[in-house]
């Protein structure tokens, strides 16, 4: 218990520091930071940040986000939202059928803004019985306030966020996994990356066009992983690391 409190100060901290350097000219890598440290500092499993475009239909585009699966990140209606639909979403939470879609039992958010006006959103959702308490839900409405004044002067054309959408779907797929540590000590980078992936649902040719590598290379990728942990099946390896590494953060 003590580890999990220590684990959510610093992450706390690291938050702050991440918020505290935030700059218009580079909104994306900053609030991708902000993302990173946002499910164990206030308590949830999956963060997305949006940020609404200035020059035209002021649609909200998923600019950052954290804990989402491939397969949801492949969903179209995930990367786009309309004001109206990021309201009814904040609204019903859980009950919102975008919520049901992704798997989502709790799920809540604040908006970003700026002069009163919204140009952002956090939403923040768990599968599990994970919440965030009063504290921690606090700590996220005080993140979103100190957010919206900073990206007054941030390019938000449609061009731009489409963008950063775009170059966000793509680092969050070839990003490194952050397994449970049995996991990880077990399994190279590059193998553990692509078991994820095709934990999630990819096939071999998706998760090959990915890495620019052919699909035979990912099988082999994904035999070796399996022989390692001593598992025979995708749902093996998904319980091995996204479920494990769930418990590890409650």
């Amino acid at each position: 218990m003590r580890g999990t409190v220590r684990a959510e100060e610093l992450a706390a901290t690291e938050l702050d520091r991440a918020v505290e350097q935030l700059e218009p000219s580079s909104f994306a890598q900053g609030l991708k930071a902000v993302a990173r440290k946002l499910p164990v500092a206030v308590g949830v499993e999956t963060v997305v940040i949006r940020l609404r475009d200035s020059d035209r239909e002021g649609d909200l585009h998923v600019v950052a986000s954290e804990g989402i699966s491939a397969h949801d990140r492949r969903n179209p209606v995930f990367y786009l939202q309309s004001i109206a639909q990021a309201r009814a979403l904040f609204a019903l939470k859980s009950r919102h059928s975008l919520a049901a879609a992704l798997g989502f039992s709790w799920l809540d958010g604040e908006w970003l803004k700026v002069d009163g006006d919204p140009v952002g959103t956090i939403t923040v959702a768990s599968r599990t019985e994970r919440r965030p308490t009063e504290e921690q839900r606090g700590r996220l409405r005080s993140c979103a306030e100190r957010i919206g004044p900073l990206l007054e002067g941030a390019d938000r054309r449609r061009a731009t966020l489409e963008e950063a959408a775009q170059r966000a779907a793509r680092e969050s797929l070839t990003a490194t996994i952050e397994a449970p540590a049995r996991v990880a000590k077990l399994l190279r980078p590059r193998e553990l990356t692509i078991l994820a992936l095709y934990s999630e649902g990819l096939s071999a040719a998706e998760i090959a066009d990915i890495f620019v590598i052919s699909p035979h290379t990912v099988r082999t990728h994904v035999k070796n992983a399996y022989r390692r942990l001593g598992i025979h099946s995708r749902e093996e390896a998904a319980r091995l690391i996204h479920t494990e590494r769930v418990l590890e953060l409650v």
